[in-house]
């Protein structure tokens, strides 16, 4: 259950002021989107540059908002109890704050370029065979969806994971302050968001700000296998942290990946854990999964915790939406296979996802459906061309590419590709609806924002939830 929430209590945290006409109530949850409120959630009417959660008190009113948190009482204001403040995303990181020094929780925190997510869920199913676990939903780790996660953590958990997301020099170092964890891990340093950070330097240095805000008694895992690796593992020593864990597929590794074997529909992962040697069962899945979850072996070695414990239930690991997921489909006559990697897209996650094609087989084509990679700044242009290779390397028999960038890539790929090109995704979602056949096997991968989710939806049909 979440802390004993009350009026008087949200008001002095705050420091705000109140309608008096309300006295009992109950909060039991957090909102900033009045779209999925619950009944019974103090909705926080954020102000940003596309939307004003003023503008939807009536809308939450209406799902069951049980308070309103807002900055603004110039509109008419449902008959509801309120707390005005004068910022209301501050406002939301003080009751953060608040929960974060009175949870007795172990918090874990995690960033890097790719794999956050995935390696954050695989810890949810490990830690969650051993204790009460919390972790942030979805791509809820910027500056709003971490204090918003902060503020539901129940007061009984025994691990709290947080996923740490950035676009800009300083946000971890803030998000990382708010969340203190003890223990810190780095999943990756890839070329994505170069349009705010420029450099892949710039990109290391702004996911170790994570070094400076992990308690000194506490523990750092990295990846020893990716860019600025020991340039990171050197400030995480000037830190002080007094352990620190490497894994990898490198001999140097505290823990080592070594190798996987098929045994029917799974994978048998076999790792060096120090001196041991230990392995599990996982789904069939790209190699970058099995490489992060090593970082559950750290957590285990930091806490005390038995390694069986802690990997048996990957077994039972399912990919989040839109991260590789394999798809059956069959639409009357018709059975083909969707790869859903639609969540996002830059160099390093487009690559693995080549590579992955390049191995599956289908009993019809390969098709693949590229949006472009965003947030890659001025070389934008080179990171798109320098796919080539790898696109044609991967055999695939059919492209379809959304956005200008991707547009020039279409533009040099072998002719013996059957290749077009979309600038809008209804269109390309209609062309390929005509063109997948039997058999056929096809990639989807773009940035968020080219909303390539909705053609996958559209084309499995309403029982895939995006």
């Amino acid at each position: 259950m979440l802390l004993n929430w009350n009026y008087e209590k949200l008001k002095e945290i705050t420091n705000g002021s109140n309608n008096t006409n309300f006295k009992n109530f109950k909060i039991t949850g957090f909102s900033i989107d009045s779209r999925s409120l619950k009944k019974g959630d103090l909705f926080c009417a954020l102000k940003g540059e596309n939307h004003d959660g003023h503008n939807f008190l009536y809308q939450a009113y209406k799902k069951g908002a049980s308070c309103f948190l807002l900055s603004d009482c110039s509109n008419n204001i449902p008959n509801l109890p309120y707390i005005k403040v004068d910022n209301v995303l501050n406002s939301l990181k003080k009751i953060a704050k608040n929960v974060r020094e009175k949870n007795k929780a172990k918090f874990i925190a995690i960033t890097g370029s790719v794999g956050k997510t995935g390696t954050k869920e695989m810890l949810r199913l490990a830690l969650s065979g051993v204790a009460n676990t919390f972790a942030n939903k979805g791509n809820f780790n910027n500056c709003i969806g971490v204090p918003l996660s902060l503020s539901t953590v129940p007061e009984n958990t025994n691990y709290c994971i947080l996923e740490l997301g950035m676009n800009k020099v300083g946000e971890i170092k803030s998000l990382s302050k708010l969340v203190s964890p003890e223990i810190g891990i780095i999943t990756a340093i890839e070329n994505s968001h170069l349009e705010g950070l420029k450099t892949l330097k710039s990109i290391a240095d702004a996911k170790s700000e994570l070094l400076n805000n992990i308690k000194k008694e506490g523990c750092f895992i990295y990846n020893s296998d990716t860019n600025f690796s020991k340039e990171i593992r050197q400030k995480a020593e000037n830190e002080n942290i007094k352990t620190i864990i490497s894994y990898g597929k490198n001999k140097k590794a505290n823990i080592q990946l070594l190798n996987k074997t098929k045994v029917g529909d799974k994978y048998v992962i076999e790792a060096r854990y120090f001196k041991e040697k230990v392995s599990w069962k996982m789904p069939i899945l790209a190699d970058h999964w099995y490489l992060n979850s090593l970082c559950i072996l750290g957590i285990g070695k930091y806490y005390g915790i038995n390694s069986n414990k802690l990997l048996s239930s990957l077994e039972k690991f399912k990919l989040p939406k839109g991260r590789g997921n394999f798809l059956e489909v069959v639409k009357g006559l018709k059975k083909f296979h969707i790869i859903d990697e639609s969540y996002n897209s830059n160099p390093a996650s487009l690559l693995a996802a080549l590579q992955q094609f390049k191995k599956m087989k289908f009993k019809g084509r390969k098709i693949a459906i590229l949006g472009d990679m965003k947030e890659l700044g001025e070389n934008s242009k080179y990171f798109h061309l320098n796919m080539k290779n790898i696109t044609e390397n991967t055999k695939i028999d059919l492209i379809f590419t959304i956005g200008k960038n991707m547009k020039n890539l279409n533009q040099i790929l072998s002719s013996n590709i059957e290749k077009y090109h979309f600038e809008e995704v209804t269109k390309l979602e209609a062309e390929v609806k005509k063109k997948i056949k039997n058999g056929d096997g096809v990639l989807v991968k773009g940035s968020h924002s080219l909303q390539l989710y909705s053609l996958v939806k559209n084309i499995v049909g309403e029982k895939y939830d995006i």
